[in-house]
Formats: C-alpha cells, sequence, structure tokens
C-alpha cells in the first residue's frame, strides 16, 4: 500500500485544457531567468527567476550557480568568486564611481575604495578619472569640477549660463562671477547633462528644447479607486504633438571654443561616445521626420564635426540595431549597424579616412551586439540560416569567418552572458513548445513550469509558408485540427505590436494564445498564426511594407492566410474567425470592416480603432503626420470602416488601458449604434490596463472569444 502511494504522488497531474486552467498564466509557466551576471573570476553565475510555483503570480529572486552548472542556489546565497567591482571606467587599475552623491575612487588590485568628496548637502555625480588618472573630473549642479586626488584640490571648470545678454537678470546664474570657461546655453534649450572627455580638454553639454505647445496628453479616467472618485491617468502626446529636440555642444575647456552638433533640419542627437584615446567622438542623429540618419564624428585636434555616415529610407530608420553605436579598444573605428543592404548587418568605420568594413552581410539580420576587448571579437545574436533559428555568434574585429557559439531562440526572454574568461556562455533560450531556461555551455540549469504545465499535450507548431497574392512566402505556425474534417473552422490569430516576430522556432510572447490554439485545435479547428508584413526578423522590406497604409499589406496576408486554409486544408470559406490584441485587434477590426465574406466572426481584444489618436513616436514613423498625410490616417483607421462590418464582431478592451485607450472602442461601439449594425458586442474590462493582470479577467475575455466561434463557425454554431 506505502509503494502505491508513493507511486501516486510521484505521477505528475494531468493537464486540463480548458480556458479556466490555461488562463492561470504565468502561475503555470513562471518567468524566464534575467539578468545574467557573472562572478569576477567566472567561477559562478548570479541570475534573477521566478519558478512557477502552481498558484498566483511568482516573484522573482535572485540565485545563484556554478559554471558547471552545479549547486544551484536560493535567494539568500551570494556569489563569491572576489569583491564585486564598482561600475565605472578602469584607468589602470583605478575606477572612479558616485555612491549617495559623494565620489569615491576603487583600486582594482588592493580591492579597497577610497571616498574623495564629502558633501551632505551637495550632490556629485558622473565621475571620470581623466588624462593619467591624477584627476577626477565630476558633475555637481549644472557645473562641472576637477578634483586632483593627490591634495583633494577642487577647482570649477565651467559656468552654464542661459543665452541671454551680459548684464541681464537670468533665472539660472550661479553667480556673477565666471569660474572656468562660460558656456551659454542657446534659446530655449536647456542642460540636460555635462560629460568629460577621456583627455579631460572638453566637455560635452547635453542640450534638450522643450516645444513652446506642450501637447496635450490623453487622459485615462480609472473608474475604480479607493475615494470612490473617477481619477484621471495622464498617458501621451497624441500623434502630431510638437516634440522636443536636442543637440550637443564640445566645449573647449582652455580656449572655451564651442562647436555645436545638430541635425541638418529638425531631429534629435544622440549622447557622444567618445574614443578610448579621447581624440575622436561620435553620435547618431536622427531627423524628426524619422527618414534620415546621420553618424557624427568629431576631431579633437582640428574642432571640426563632420558627418561620416548617413542612412536614408523613404519610409522610415529602423530595424533591431538602431542606435548601436561603439569604438574599437584602438581607437581607430566604430562600429554599428545598417539596413543600407536590406537587412540589418554589423560594420565598422574607420575615423581616419571614413572606410567602411563589413562584418555580416546577407539576408539575416544581427541584434544584441556586445564587444569583447579582450578577445578581439563581437558577439551577437544572429538569424544567418533562418528567420526561424536563432544563435549566439562570435566575429573579429577585422571580419572573417563567423563562429556559432550556442543555440538560442527568438523570444524576448532570450539573453545571453558570456563569462569573463571568454569561453562559458550562458543563454537563456526556448523551444516552440517550451519556455526559456537557463543553460550554461549547453546544460539546462532551471526548469520553470510547473509538473502540471509540463504534462499537458504541448506540440511544436510547424512552420508553413502561405503564397501572398503578390508571390512573396508569408510564414505561419500551423495547428492542425485533431480528427479533422473537411469543411471544418478555422481560426487565424495575428499578433500586436505590429513589429514583432511571432513565428520561429522558441517560445510565443504569446503563451496564453499559444495554450488557447490548442483548445481550438482539440475542438476541431484548424489554427494559423502569421508574421504577416511590417513584423520584426525578415528585413527593411517587410518591415516597411505597411508605410502610409497599415491594414493593407499586412492585411492581404492574412486574407491569404485564409485562402490557403481553403484551397489545401479543405476549411470551409464561410467557417473562419480572425481574433488579435493591440495591432493584431487593429487588424481584426479591418478585416471584419473592409473584406466582407472573408472572415464569418472576429473578436477584436484592445484594438487601435483610430491612429490619429494614437501616440507620436509609433505612429509618425509609420503614417507621418496628420497634419501633411491625411490619406494615410484615413485608409488606415478602422473608425472610417464601421458601416462595412459583415460577421459577428465581439470587443474586449481594459477600460483603464494607458496604450490604447478604451476611447477608441467607445467611438467604434457608437458608430455600431448609430449605424443599427446588430451582431456585435463588446466587453469592458473596469481595472485592466493594455495587459491584462487578472486570471479572471484573461479568463472571462478568452471565455467569450470560444464561445464566439463556438456560436459562429464551430462545431456548435447557430445556423442563420
Amino acid at each position: 500500500m506505502l509503494s502505491l502511494a508513493l507511486l501516486l504522488v510521484s505521477t505528475p497531474p494531468k493537464f486540463e485544457l480548458t480556458i479556466e486552467s490555461i488562463m492561470r498564466g504565468p502561475a503555470l509557466v513562471g518567468h524566464a531567468p534575467r539578468g545574467l551576471r557573472w562572478s569576477a573570476d567566472g567561477s559562478q553565475l548570479r541570475f534573477s527567476w521566478a519558478k512557477a510555483t502552481g498558484a498566483g503570480d511568482p516573484t522573482y529572486k535572485t540565485y545563484v550557480v556554478n559554471r558547471d552548472g552545479s549547486g544551484l542556489g536560493s535567494d539568500r546565497v551570494t556569489a563569491s568568486g572576489g569583491p564585486q567591482v564598482p561600475r565605472g571606467i578602469q584607468v589602470g587599475n583605478k575606477i572612479a564611481y558616485e555612491k549617495d552623491g559623494d565620489i569615491f575612487l576603487y583600486d582594482v588590485t588592493s580591492a579597497v575604495s577610497q571616498q574623495l568628496t564629502k558633501t551632505p548637502d551637495v550632490q556629485e555625480s558622473n565621475p571620470r578619472l581623466v588624462g593619467d588618472g591624477s584627476t577626477v573630473v565630476y558633475v555637481s549642479g549644472d557645473n562641472l569640477f576637477r578634483l586632483n586626488i593627490a591634495d583633494g584640490a577642487v577647482t570649477q571648470l565651467t559656468t552654464v549660463r542661459l543665452n541671454t545678454t551680459p548684464g541681464v537678470s537670468e533665472g539660472n546664474r550661479i553667480n556673477d562671477v565666471v569660474k572656468g570657461v562660460e558656456v551659454r546655453l542657446p534659446a530655449g534649450f536647456r542642460n540636460n547633462g555635462l560629460t568629460v572627455t577621456p583627455s579631460g580638454t572638453h566637455a560635452t553639454v547635453d542640450l534638450f528644447e522643450s516645444t513652446t505647445t506642450t501637447g496635450k496628453r490623453a487622459p485615462v479616467p480609472n473608474y475604480i479607486t479607493g475615494s470612490g472618485y473617477p481619477e484621471m491617468i495622464s498617458t501621451y502626446e497624441r500623434v502630431g504633438a510638437p516634440q522636443g529636440h536636442s543637440k550637443e555642444l564640445i566645449v573647449d575647456l582652455k580656449s572655451g571654443a564651442v562647436v555645436e552638433i545638430a541635425t541638418p533640419r529638425p531631429g534629435r542627437v544622440s549622447r557622444l561616445q567618445w574614443a578610448p584615446d579621447g581624440k575622436h567622438a561620435v553620435a547618431w542623429a536622427y531627423a524628426e521626420d524619422h527618414k534620415d540618419a546621420w553618424l557624427y564624428g568629431f576631431d579633437i585636434e582640428t574642432d571640426k564635426a563632420t558627418v561620416l555616415w548617413d542612412e536614408h529610407d523613404d519610409a522610415w530608420i529602423g530595424g533591431p540595431g538602431r542606435g548601436l553605436l561603439g569604438w574599437l579598444p584602438d581607437s581607430s573605428r566604430v562600429y554599428f549597424e545598417t539596413e543600407k543592404g536590406g537587412f540589418a548587418n554589423l560594420v565598422t568605420l574607420a575615423v581616419a579616412d571614413g572606410s567602411v568594413r563589413n562584418l555580416t552581410e546577407g539576408k539575416f539580420e544581427v541584434s544584441d551586439v556586445t564587444m569583447d576587448a579582450e578577445r578581439k571579437r563581437f558577439v551577437f545574436v544572429s538569424s544567418e540560416g533562418s528567420p526561424f533559428k536563432r544563435h549566439v555568434d562570435e566575429v573579429g574585429f577585422d571580419g572573417g569567418p563567423r563562429t556559432k557559439l550556442a543555440g538560442f531562440s527568438a523570444d524576448e526572454d532570450a539573453v545571453y552572458s558570456v563569462s569573463p574568461n571568454g569561453n562559458d556562455i550562458a543563454v537563456v533560450k526556448s523551444e516552440a513548445n517550451r519556455p526559456a531556461e537557463l543553460f550554461i555551455n549547453g546544460k539546462q540549469v532551471t526548469t520553470t513550469p510547473t509538473e502540471e504545465w509540463l504534462a499537458g499535450p504541448w506540440i511544436a507548431p510547424p512552420v508553413v509558408m502561405i503564397p501572398a497574392r503578390d508571390g512573396t512566402p508569408v510564414p505561419a505556425r500551423f495547428y492542425k485540427a485533431r480528427n479533422w474534417k473537411k469543411g471544418g473552422p478555422a481560426v487565424i490569430f495575428v499578433h500586436g505590436a505590429g513589429y514583432l516576430q511571432n513565428v520561429y522556432d522558441g517560445w510565443s510572447h504569446y503563451f496564453r494564445e499559444y495554450m488557447f490554439h490548442h483548445v481550438l485545435a482539440d475542438q476541431g479547428y484548424m489554427v494559423l498564426d502569421i508574421d504577416y508584413r511590417g513584423s520584426a526578423g525578415y528585413g527593411k522590406a517587410w518591415r516597411t511594407a505597411i508605410y502610409r497604409h497599415m491594414g493593407g499589406t499586412d492585411l492581404t496576408d492574412v486574407v491569404d492566410g485564409a485562402k490557403w486554409l481553403v484551397q489545401t486544408q479543405g476549411v470551409a470559406s464561410d467557417r473562419i474567425g480572425l481574433y488579435g490584441g493591440s495591432y493584431g485587434g487593429f487588424l481584426t477590426l479591418m478585416g471584419m470592416f473592409t473584406t466582407p465574406g472573408v472572415f464569418a466572426a472576429g473578436a477584436a481584444l484592445r484594438p487601435v480603432a483610430d491612429w490619429a489618436s494614437y501616440n507620436h513616436g509609433y505612429t509618425s514613423e509609420i503614417l507621418n503626420l496628420p497634419s501633411n498625410d491625411a490619406e494615410a490616417y484615413k485608409q488606415s483607421s478602422p473608425i472610417n470602416f464601421v458601416d462595412g462590418l459583415k460577421g459577428s464582431l465581439l470587443i474586449c478592451h481594459g477600460m483603464v488601458d494607458t496604450n490604447v485607450t478604451f476611447q477608441d472602442t467607445v467611438r467604434v461601439v457608437q458608430k455600431l449604434i448609430d449605424l443599427g449594425k446588430k451582431d456585435w458586442e463588446v466587453a469592458p474590462y473596469p481595472v485592466e490596463d493594455h495587459a491584462f493582470e487578472r486570471p479572471s479577467s484573461w479568463t472571462d475575455e478568452y471565455r467569450r472569444i470560444l464561445a464566439l466561434f463556438d456560436r459562429v463557425i464551430g462545431p456548435r454554431r447557430v445556423r442563420g
């Protein structure tokens, strides 16, 4: 009897494939490891992890594991392997750093810290050892100060002022005496940060210009509050609101000469990055209309700034490597990514002559680039070989063969870290039917889901290629119905975010939908999950195919997916459903409003209805501005096509959504009422934001989605 009892205890429970069961979410699958940090000697790896407990959303705790994958310890374990080195730029064996508003000096050899300033009423920050390391330059207030380490003497290097007429009262005048060099800020700009060059000879001032007319932020009412009264939540400025601009000043700390780096037309400039030898600096600059980027270089000997590289796109500058910029250790070249070849690839550029060297080149994308100075190599994530697979590769500073270091995946939790010895590599990777786990040198360290979940019927859905009408193969995950009979129903899922990849050999960001697709397939539905045009992972042309018309090529890809289901799988043409959230909710509305007869039922979750009411950063890239491209907004916004509704529509939306505001759904509902449309319903969720938090809300939402499909296209559909 005892052995039988032990057997029953050790047998994992069977997973119940129901809406209530799958919508427990993180309680079942947990949260993947993150924040990988090797100890100084590489003997241990420290990381954060939230293992599923089966009840509630698990919280992250800190764990430590040995480099061979053994000795996994709890959150009470502290990583050994030497002292924790403070963050900062090392000069010789010293590192200057800030702690609690004071400046300290850390000796790497002795592991001893020395306090350099002790000013309880003044905050110091951003320290940097300059020159030979005998002095530290830091920021205090609006100015730079130099501290001589040997005797503690402090010298003020700058006096930063608004650009007003001398002798006129200034709101931010420090005093009437100029100490160091005087820096007058351009009218309308504020000091957004100061730094000093590695040589200590020049300073940089980050300038930001606030708009003279502040755009009104979209308010979201929160109805369920402690006070009992509705409270307004401020969100974002809508597209078309005036935008701020930025520029950089480079100040010679001896002569006071100033060089300005600014975009040729309104835009923003990133912070300057100085070469290790302090002789050159580089910065990206982006036009406000998103169509141009310039790489500026500054030469400290000539005090001149020039454009080293430019990038143009008739649609918008973007891609996974946008903004990447750094220096090689010898100060001769900078590295960055470019889409000029159609895919995001890694290059270096020599500042002396502007020559460019392609380190990766081909129809694949590179992301998450790190530089390994000691081994003169770059380590990065690559899709070379297949857009559906990722791996961690290395390539030398001078290019040459690329070497695969580890397998990877494309899910958003995927991270990696190379140990200080350069050989051991920790990756967080997943499989199509398993959440991401921590691996060290190929050995699995963690198991995140519950045993109950692991006992489930989870499959790795195959990737199929859908022939689009323009001849382009469009990838999709395909879930085949159990006990399929010709003439049965199908559902198409459209992912959110627009620029996101959801078809790959790895765990889906939409893990609840992944499980829901198993429920559908188990009940006789075919399911397609499509990476329509505009999705990430397939290069620049794919990314920008939706320019000026969201709901154009992206939607026809989905419609062509429906056609493929009918022609190749025997799905009944009048039994196809469509659903998705956010951008997927938007596409669902467009599908239901503009493609009559294709989708018999649609569930639009937290959908954008009018792009003119969405945020500036996302929308202005794709559709330009409402004031200068009204046609793009007209043809892209579902609110203009409500009259075309055919079939049954469900709209689900959190009322405290600070991303896609509930107002979009309210406006669609009123139009449905005004137009006398009948076959629709709306489910509001009073306490939910864009991404639901409560399992009860997820459960209610997906019960409604399943009920819609069952009623209209499924085995229990009600025929009219």
